[in-house]
């Protein structure tokens, strides 16, 4: 069983980083609970990894649940449409007030469910996005490559792009809008289509965030990390929008070809903000160096590698289809939050599936593992 040996590793290399590149992060956090009287006791160096072991508990639950339930179902137009409507809904839950919606360093993109318990809905729309969209090309089949379709395919990723910009989390929107144009090619539509939808998303993000943030300074924010991400100011005095990418670089850099040593790295004292979650790539390479991001890389190509020598064998078009979109989501996922990591990409905010810390992003690539594993290996 390559595939799951391959995601428990990847997990387990998650639990090492989270232990040592979250320390700083713990300790501040946990101290600034107990100055506003919500922490009992000594201030915690491991509260992220506490933390994160829960979140393995809940997220194994969750497989489980993936595993017991039919894949037969995914099929069924009806079921399709109802979760899809389900999630939109559970989306919308993030923007109610509190305490049912709750806010995390100006961002709205959580529903609480407990004291201490939230779920991130637009992980879960993630799934029901595929199903939704594997649905929709299996009844449109005929119409795949027709104005209408390609229309209709562009003013719902326009929806979704205002909604998202409401949280804000441009990071969901950009994963969903390259797994729907990677589905859209594997079932057939035209490579010429697809540039043009590509062309016409990218041109609509930028003028869509350049208008919000022009005309609020709620999404300022936008405008700044764009202005930094194509300009060459740096941001070593003032630790703002720049100041994330620069202590990543410095990060990565400092882990030189061998490893410095686990536990031993320093750009996450302080310097890398949210080292646990959308920055984990560069705070623990700078503790285990090229040669063990070599290896991280590695399990995530012979992730993918196991699913595609598989998918040709899938006998329901509809199911590979379902699979091609859960593959799209982690690898694409995985390769946005590298390339933010290095500069490559305005920052994101989004995580790296498997490894960084997160209750409901761990839940769901739990799902999508096991969704794939049935679809692809048992077919049940």
């Amino acid at each position: 069983m390559p595939l799951i040996i391959i995601v428990w590793a990847l997990v387990l290399i998650g639990f090492l980083a989270i232990f040592s590149v979250s320390i700083h992060e713990s300790f501040t956090l946990t101290l600034d609970l107990i100055k506003g009287g919500i922490w009992e006791g000594e201030p915690s160096n491991y509260f992220y990894f506490s933390r994160q072991i829960r979140n393995l508990i809940v997220a194994f639950f969750a497989w489980v649940a993936a595993y017991l339930f039919p894949t037969k179902h995914l099929q069924n137009h009806k079921i399709v449409i109802g979760l899809f409507l389900l999630a939109f809904l559970f989306q919308m839950a993030v923007f109610l007030p509190e305490p049912i919606g709750a806010t995390f360093n100006g961002a709205r993109g959580w529903v609480r469910i407990a004291w201490s318990f939230t779920l991130q809905p637009s992980e879960f729309f993630k799934i029901w996005y595929v199903l939704f969209l594997a649905s929709r090309f299996i009844r449109k089949k005929t119409k795949m490559n027709t104005n209408e379709f390609f229309v209709s395919f562009a003013v719902l990723h326009v929806i979704l792009l205002f909604v998202f910009l409401l949280i804000p989390d441009i990071g969901t929107v950009l994963v969903l809008w390259s797994t729907g144009l990677l589905m859209l090619r594997y079932a057939w539509a035209k490579g010429k289509s697809i540039l043009v939808l590509c062309l016409a998303g990218i041109f609509s993000a930028l003028a869509v965030g350049l208008i919000a943030s022009v005309t609020t300074t709620k999404f300022g924010y936008i405008e700044d990390r764009l202005a930094y991400f194509f300009g060459f100011d740096t941001d070593e005095d003032n630790r703002e929008v720049g100041w994330q990418n620069q202590q990543a670089l410095i990060a990565i850099g400092g882990g030189w070809f061998w490893w410095n040593g686990y536990g031993k790295g320093l750009q996450k004292l302080w310097y890398i903000p949210e080292a646990q979650s959308d920055f984990i790539f560069s705070a623990f390479s700078e503790e285990i160096g090229f040669l063990g991001n070599i290896i991280i890389l590695s399990l995530y190509f012979l992730f993918a590698y196991f699913c595609l020598i598989k998918l040709p064998h899938v006998q329901s078009f509809h199911l590979k289809m379902v699979a091609t979109g859960l593959l799209s989501l982690i690898i694409l996922q995985m390769f946005i939050n590298l390339w933010v990591n290095l500069k490559l990409l305005p920052n994101t905010g989004l995580t790296l599936p498997f490894i960084s810390f997160g209750g409901t992003a761990l839940m769901v690539n739990f799902i999508e593992v096991v969704l794939l594993y049935k679809i692809l290996y048992t077919n049940k």
